[in-house]
């Protein structure tokens, strides 16, 4: 029985969600989601708002959203709006709404994919049902009736995720088996290619600019030219789908295998990646289209996703799919979409990264002096606070948030990335201030790796492998390293070299391609360590 209600679920979710996409790309045009407005009676999440709600009688339902996310604003204008769902909702559960930009590591907690996420919990807090995308109204009705009369009954539809197979760290350092983990990704990828509509996996299109570069860097000239023969035809897809050819920028993803049903975010980090992938097809391929598009794109990032006044690169505009569809004509007279006004540490450092690693820009573009600025508005923080914060709110001048394991990692590879290419004195003083930090507040020493307090390695290892992954760059690429320092960098890449079955599991799956970036970071640091 609970296999044919989840059987249930899960069908007419994917359907709902496959009929918005159509439906809501041409017809709707909704405003940005404000969840103070919602009939809904919301109650801001906070760690200790859930300890309040512990073992109580109603089952919660939390909904991830960001400021962002278009099918967010869906969410509420189409099904929360709706009287019998709101009612339903308010007399049942505990609604709890979380910024997942903001709350980050609850979003990692429930391993949460996109957003809109939503996640029901039983009255003790253990996981009834999750899932990732809209329902309409009545579908969402018969959902949450579900949830709240199998509570009612002591029933639980989902319960904990599933387990995993335990993971064994091997105890010994294994260069041959770091070699074909390199090379069961390359054999991975070149399997998966989607040779009739370009790009990788049957199902979501997008550029995924990180392993893209890794592949074409650390492959062998063979492989290289492989890789380029899907690359390139991924590219041509992207820039005639993802790319606002009148504003500049990507936008973040397709919904089909075909690349249509454009989500369009546009994200920092992605876009700037774009830029630095066009340019490296582009030096082993010259083709005009990727260097007009590639300088297009920066152009795009430092005129609507930089911050004059504060100096520093933003993060995210929001969609809107109306405007998209607008010509020049209507599009002028129409409102442009909004870049959200917060400053993420994590964001922004996956920016800067990807920024730093573009060359030949025409001086009129300031980049240098762009990224210095967005540099030196994080040292800022980091040498002068006492402690890392997750994200900056503009519109009341204020740090807010402590970061997580997350934001320190980005960090301490950002300032290693930063100091040795601008040979700042205090980008160093940032770096050893964020590794002392680092050693301090999540070092494990039964373990011997790094670990984000609210999550457990184990549960989280992909999550604690890239952030463990950018640790060990950011104290490979430090002039100043220590003995210390070399045994940890060595203790992380052991402890991590037997990911490989879980990486196989990704490969034989193969519709979602997020999971590639957590790899490449490992990957990557790997090939540091074997070049030194």
């Amino acid at each position: 029985m609970r296999t044919i209600l989840m059987n249930r679920l899960v069908e007419m979710i994917w359907k709902q969600i496959y009929l918005c996409s159509f439906l809501m790309l041409f017809f709707n045009n909704v405003s940005a989601y404000q969840h103070d407005q919602s009939k809904v009676e919301f109650l801001d999440y906070s760690p200790e708002l859930l300890k309040e709600y512990a073992n109580g009688e109603k089952p919660l339902f939390l909904l991830f959203s960001a400021e962002w996310c278009h099918w967010c604003k869906v969410l509420e204008s189409k099904t929360l709006r709706e009287e019998k769902v709101y009612q339903y909702l308010n007399r049942h559960f505990v609604n709890i709404f979380i910024d997942a930009d903001i709350h980050n590591g609850i979003y990692l907690k429930y391993r949460a994919t996109g957003v809109p996420y939503t996640v029901f919990l039983n009255p003790d807090h253990s996981v009834y049902f999750k899932y990732s995308g809209v329902l309409y109204a009545e579908d969402f009705l018969e959902v949450i009736r579900g949830v709240q009369e199998n509570v009612a009954v002591g029933k639980s539809l989902y319960g904990d995720d599933e387990e995993l197979e335990a993971y064994l760290p091997p105890k010994e350092f294994n260069l041959a088996k770091l070699e074909s983990l390199h090379q069961l990704l390359n054999d991975g990828v070149l399997d998966n290619i989607d040779w009739k509509h370009a790009g990788l996996g049957q199902g979501q299109k997008t550029i995924h600019p990180q392993l893209s570069l890794y592949l074409l860097e650390n492959s062998s000239v063979e492989d290289q030219e492989q890789h380029l023969e899907w690359i390139i035809p991924a590219l041509e897809q992207a820039i005639r789908h993802l790319y606002d050819p009148l504003e500049g920028g990507f936008y973040r993803y397709a919904e089909t295998r075909e690349w249509e049903v454009a989500h369009f975010e546009k994200m920092a980090d992605l876009n700037a990646g774009m830029v630095a992938l066009l340019q490296k097809v582009n030096r082993l391929r010259p083709t005009p289209e990727f260097e007009k598009t590639a300088e297009q794109t920066l152009k795009y990032l430092v005129k609507t996703l930089y911050s004059e006044e504060l100096g520093v690169f933003l993060s995210f505009q929001e969609a809107d799919t109306f405007y998209y569809f607008l010509n020049a004509e209507g599009r002028s007279q129409g409102k442009t979409p909004e870049v959200i006004q917060r400053i993420f540490t994590d964001r922004l450092s996956r920016t800067l990264l990807q920024l730093m690693a573009i060359e030949g820009i025409p001086g009129s573009f300031q980049l240098d002096q762009k990224i210095l600025s967005s540099l030196d508005f994080l040292a800022s923080m980091v040498i002068r606070e006492k402690q890392i914060y997750h994200f900056y709110d503009m519109s009341n001048g204020e740090w807010e948030t402590p970061g997580g394991l997350e934001d320190l990692a980005l960090l301490a590879v950002v300032f290693a990335e930063a100091a040795k290419k601008y040979r700042k004195p205090h980008y160093l003083h940032a770096l050893k201030k964020l590794h002392q930090l680092a050693r301090e507040k999540n070092y494990d020493r039964g373990l011997q790796i790094f670990s984000d307090h609210n999550l457990n390695p184990e549960d989280d290892l992909e999550f604690h492998l890239e952030m463990n992954a950018w640790l060990a760059l950011s104290f490979i690429e430090n002039p100043r390293a220590t003995d210390q320092d070399e045994k940890i960098i060595r203790d992380i890449i052991r402890y991590f070299s037997a990911i490989g079955v879980r990486l196989e599991d990704h490969l034989w799956d193969s519709k979602d391609w997020y999971f590639s970036d957590r790899y490449v970071a490992y990957l990557t640091a790997f090939q540091k360590l074997k070049k030194r």
